[in-house]
C-alpha cells in the first residue's frame, strides 16, 4: 500500500489549531529531509499508477492554507518533492488561507497538483445527494476556472464517505479521492497518513510502517 501523509498549516501557533492540524516548520523540514533520502516520493499519479510491488510517499495538504505556498512550498522545492493542495473553495480569500491569485500561482508551480476539497468545508455524510453533487461538481469547475487546469482528484472534508457518495464521486468526473479514517480504502476512498503537531520524526517514522493501517482499522475516528 503507497503512504500518502496529510498536512494542513506549516505553522507555528502558540496554542494549538483544533484537532492539532498545525506542524512547525522545522518538524516539517526535518520530515522532508528524512523522506527524500529514505522513501521514493512522488505524485499522486504516481501512487495511483504504480504497482504494489513499488512502494511510493506522496505528500498533501488540505483546506488551502497560504502558509501552504509561502512556507511548504518553499521547503518542498528545497527537496524537489512534488505535493497536492486539496482545495476548499469557499475558503479562498479569507484571513490565513490562499487567495485566487496565490492558488494561481500555486497551480503554475511544475510540483504541484491542485485537487477539490468541496466548497465549504460540510462533512459530505451529512449532506443530500443532490447537495454532495452540487459542492462535487461546482468545487471542480471553480477550481478550473481560477487554475485554468484540469481538477480531477479530490479529499473529504473530515474523511466523511460512504459508498453512495464514492460512486457519486466518480459520477462526477473525479478519477480518484482520499479520506482518512473513513471509507473502504478504494479508489475513491483512500485513505492518507495524518500529521500533525505531536508527529516528530520518530512517530513520522512509524506513521509509514506496514502496521499502522492495521492498527488504525481497529481504532475509531476522533471526534
Amino acid at each position: 500500500m503507497h503512504s500518502v501523509l496529510l498536512y494542513h498549516t506549516i505553522s507555528s501557533p502558540p496554542r494549538p489549531l483544533p484537532a492539532n492540524i498545525d506542524v512547525s516548520p522545522e518538524r516539517f523540514e526535518s520530515h522532508l529531509r528524512w523522506l527524500s533520502r529514505q522513501c521514493q516520493v512522488g505524485t499522486l499519479d504516481e501512487a495511483l499508477g504504480a504497482s504494489g510491488r513499488r512502494k511510493l510517499v506522496a505528500v498533501t495538504f488540505d483546506d488551502g492554507y497560504r502558509d501552504t505556498l509561502t512556507v511548504a512550498l518553499p521547503l518542498m522545492e528545497k527537496f524537489s518533492l512534488p505535493l497536492a493542495v486539496f482545495v476548499t473553495v469557499e475558503y479562498l480569500g479569507r484571513d490565513g488561507y490562499l487567495s485566487a491569485e496565490d492558488l494561481r500561482a500555486l497551480a503554475s508551480h511544475p510540483l504541484v497538483t491542485i485537487g477539490a476539497h468541496g466548497l465549504w468545508h460540510h462533512p459530505f455524510t451529512q449532506l443530500t445527494l443532490d447537495e454532495a453533487r452540487f459542492e462535487l461538481i461546482t468545487s471542480r469547475r471553480r477550481l478550473e476556472a481560477i487554475t485554468g487546469r484540469e481538477v480531477d482528484l479530490m479529499a473529504w472534508p473530515y474523511g466523511s464517505c460512504n459508498p453512495a457518495l464514492e460512486r457519486l464521486s466518480a459520477e462526477c468526473g473525479y478519477r480518484a479521492a482520499w479520506s482518512v479514517w473513513h471509507g473502504a480504502n478504494t479508489r475513491y476512498s483512500l485513505w492518507r497518513v495524518p500529521l500533525s503537531r505531536q508527529d516528530n520524526l520518530i512517530r513520522l517514522i512509524a506513521k509509514l510502517s506496514g502496521a499502522y493501517f492495521s492498527v488504525k482499522r481497529r481504532m475509531r475516528p476522533p471526534k
